[in-house]
């Protein structure tokens, strides 16, 4: 398995917060190790501004940081796919034809948060604290001894400990 740059793939629907701040996470986390993109399969066209805005209160600034389809990244080699999308509110997940390894990261979409602009906030900074506590275990593992269905069964393992928000 191709070990550096490992390249994933953050998918939700509407590619507009969690594979948005997924994506930064880890291209900001990585360290050169790991390169993140984002898509959804049904693109929103813009990047929601409440996860500009906790990405910016963690200091982390994507480079061009956009909606885009998955239908985007034909030709694009991917070594592992992560879905965020929240199967328990009803979300259909994306689909990724092919053998890429996939796991499922199921977040709600801070997109739906309503009250106050505190309350609102504290939903995507929720979603931020997830991903960003999922990711720093998976870059923890050591990659060298798993094959791809071992990083799939770790990613699963390290999903169930962190439990859903």
């Amino acid at each position: 398995m191709q070990l550096q740059p490992l390249t994933i793939l953050v998918l939700c629907t509407g590619n507009s917060c969690r594979s948005i701040i997924g994506e930064a996470l880890i291209n900001h986390l990585g360290e050169g190790r790991f390169r993140g993109l984002s898509a959804g399969s049904h693109p929103t066209g813009q990047v929601n501004p409440g996860a500009l805005a906790v990405l910016a209160r963690h200091d982390i600034f994507p480079e061009n940081p956009g909606s885009k389809s998955m239908d985007d990244l034909e030709g694009e080699e991917i070594d592992l796919i992560i879905t965020v999308c929240d199967s328990a509110a009803g979300e259909a997940c994306p689909v990724w034809l092919g053998d890429t390894p996939k796991l499922h990261w199921g977040l709600p979409d801070p997109a739906h948060a309503t009250g106050t602009d505190e309350e609102v906030a504290a939903a995507f900074e929720a979603t931020y604290q997830q991903l960003e506590k999922r990711l720093q275990a998976l870059f923890n593992v050591s990659l060298d001894s798993l094959n791809e269905k071992g990083l799939v069964a770790c990613g699963e393992d390290i999903h169930q400990q962190m439990g859903d928000l």
